[in-house]
């Protein structure tokens, strides 16, 4: 009996033990921001009105908090590609209509998994949406963040599970 406990108690030691060193090594770093990959060739208006880049990081660290994943906005981290790094980028980010006309709104991503400076994953997708439910009181960058929204919720869902040339996202 005693021998029996001395093994239990040794295997959850072990136990605590792996679970800190893989609670340690899973932070995740991030941007501040997630930059557009060509200001240029997004509209001017959603480029000054939106703040798109600052929403994108800030909800990718929201719904990872959510999750249980430890995703932390620091440049310098980003910068030193030391540990777990996430890269993503903002592709292109388009509002056709209004709350009068109609919305349609979308945004597309891609991203990077990077591990001690080395890629161990990639993904590219893109939300869209219609302003849902009460449309018409909603202006193009609130449609537009609920595209950021599910967009985070995808790239959380990724982190899980990374793999090369993803698609997440419709």
């Amino acid at each position: 009996m005693k021998q029996a406990i001395v093994i239990v108690a040794t295997a959850l030691l072990c136990t605590v033990s792996d679970g800190k060193a893989a609670s340690d090594g899973a932070t995740i770093y991030t941007s501040q921001t997630t930059p557009y990959s060509d200001e240029g060739s997004i509209a001017k208006a959603i480029v000054a009105e939106c703040q798109l880049p600052q929403r994108q990081a800030e909800l990718i660290e929201q719904v990872a908090k959510e999750n249980g994943i430890l995703v932390v906005r620091d440049d310098q981290a980003v910068a030193a590609k030391k540990g777990r790094v996430l890269l993503v980028e903002i592709n292109n980010a388009l509002s056709i209509g209004n709350a009068f006309t109609g919305h349609r709104k979308q945004v597309s991503v891609k991203g990077r998994l990077l591990e001690d400076g080395t890629e161990v994953g990639n993904f590219s997708g893109t939300r869209s949406s219609m302003g849902g439910a009460f449309a018409g009181f909603k202006g193009s960058c609130v449609v537009l963040e609920r595209c950021l929204s599910t967009l985070a919720k995808d790239i959380n869902g990724w982190l899980k599970s990374p793999s090369m040339n993803a698609r997440i996202g419709e």
